[in-house]
């Protein structure tokens, strides 16, 4: 049987097509433990995800079981002690996965609109990065690509000292409520958070300063333990079914980031360099 099976490990993922006997539900665990990074708590995880855990189990006759992390951190150690079969994770994540633990590339989801904004109130008299020295600027929380590594990385090409000439707050969720209050001066967080700024405050008017390239795809990634047949029998179904998997989890309302994405099979090492790079640059710790 002909499949695309996927390149794992330090090399690349690509449309490979390859023939393996072994390549088959009985090449993996009787039960796949799946977990998000971005969804804390079991709870969450069945709400989120409940329509994908049904399909993805259907499709590859395989059952599969939710894990909760709390964290990076939690991620981390889940799978160091096997705990974890399969995690989707943003960028950050995964170069911090790959840097503390064995694991495998499986498919990737190709998200619009996924790149760093800043923003500020259009009468702040605020044009670009340069303005921003010794102003306050709010950022999601600690870890995330879009609003927090890539916008210190773009704060630090610009030539700011980060801990020195300007101040930046981990808000997470109150980062919007932070600038439509004027509490901040500049908010660095996802693009599409520019417009659920503009849906919290119609009247407020904002102007963005400065844009990020488009980041890294988000990632599914296999436990080391993982077999290579396994990982290239559950990615070649996932990126087969990719349309109707994706429909599975926007069902429930809880993954909107993802509307408009789409499954790909083309992921390689190289472009989550550039998020490790981000993390080298701006002083945070792979290790």
């Amino acid at each position: 049987m002909k499949l695309k099976a996927l390149v794992s490990g330090v090399f690349a993922v690509s449309t490979l097509f390859a023939t393996s006997a072994l390549a088959g539900p009985q090449s993996c665990p009787s039960t796949l433990r799946f977990a998000d990074t971005g969804i804390e708590g079991m709870e969450e995880m069945v709400r989120t995800y409940h329509q994908f855990q049904e399909k993805l189990g259907g499709i590859l006759d395989i059952n599969i079981e939710f894990f909760p992390v709390s964290d990076r951190t939690a991620t981390v150690n889940a799978l160091q002690f096997e705990q974890v079969d399969m995690i989707l994770a943003g960028p950050s994540e995964y170069a911090v996965m790959r840097a503390r633990q064995d694991v495998k590339m499986m498919v990737g989801i190709e998200r619009t609109e996924y790149g760093t904004a800043f923003v500020v109130h259009e009468d702040s008299g605020i044009y670009s990065l340069e303005d921003l020295r010794g102003k306050h600027i709010a950022m999601k929380d600690p870890g995330s690509t879009t609003g927090h590594i890539i916008p210190s990385m773009m704060l630090n090409e610009a030539g700011f000292d980060i801990d020195r000439d300007l101040r930046i707050s981990l808000l997470d969720g109150a980062r919007f409520e932070a600038l439509v209050n004027r509490d901040v001066d500049a908010m660095g967080s996802g693009v599409r958070d520019v417009a659920r700024l503009e849906e919290r405050d119609p009247n407020g008017r904002y102007r963005v300063i400065a844009e990020s390239d488009t980041m890294p795809r988000d990632i599914f990634v296999a436990r080391g333990g993982i077999s290579d047949a396994c990982v290239a029998y559950v990615s070649e179904k996932m990126y087969e079914h990719g349309d109707a998997l994706m429909d599975a989890i926007l069902g429930p309302g809880e993954r909107r980031k993802y509307v408009g994405s789409r499954f790909v099979n083309d992921l390689t090492e190289d472009e989550y360099d550039r998020i490790t790079e981000a993390y080298a640059l701006v002083g945070f710790p792979l290790n």
